[in-house]
């Protein structure tokens, strides 16, 4: 496969949270496409963060863009200059006041590569304990919970756990789990 030739890209939109480009591409066989919009937004963690007893840390948090509330996992933006895995630190301790003694990077996968150009880093944390209460920013009012692992698997079903890229973190988390326990 032959990768697809920028022709121009135009800036229509840039602030401190995302930049949305309108690109003239041209393909492989030749044809233009124009525009096509390509969303430019910081890298993500999620925090796969599990309890002593087995149960998993949870955040519920209202989403605006569907105007609900969903149960997901901890996470957020990685800050200019910060590391996934220190973002991810951060961002557990922030959402639920809990730290972890031990890390474990999960990879990487990407949030909608077609139109979008951050990438999601997945983060196994154990050894929890509470330090903190919830450092939260203005826009956020999260409520933390730990779930058993049915649990979750029944509010994805019922679409409580609902947000895809929580969900394939959560399944990749399941099976590193799965992997941990079979060493």
């Amino acid at each position: 496969m032959k990768p697809w030739e920028t022709l121009s890209s135009k800036i229509l939109i840039s602030d401190n949270w995302l930049t949305l480009a309108a690109d003239t591409c041209k393909l492989p066989k030749g044809q233009i496409i124009e525009p096509y919009y390509v969303l430019h937004e910081a890298d993500w963690v999620h925090v796969f963060a599990q309890a002593d007893d087995g149960r998993i840390l949870t955040v519920k948090q209202f989403r605006y863009g569907v105007k609900k509330v969903c149960i997901e996992l901890p996470g957020g933006v990685i800050d200019e200059g910060e590391t996934a895995l220190l973002a991810a630190q951060r961002e557990l301790l922030e959402e639920t006041g809990y730290t972890a003694t031990h890390w474990q990077s999960l990879g990487t996968m990407y949030a909608n590569p077609a139109r979008q150009t951050n990438t999601i880093h997945l983060f196994f944390a154990t050894g929890l304990s509470l330090k903190n209460e919830q450092q939260l920013d203005v826009s956020e009012d999260i409520e933390f919970d730990f779930l058993a692992i049915p649990e979750i698997q029944q509010k994805i079903e019922t679409n409580e756990f609902s947000q895809a890229l929580h969900v394939a973190s959560f399944y990749r988390g399941l099976h590193a789990l799965t992997l941990n326990t079979n060493k």
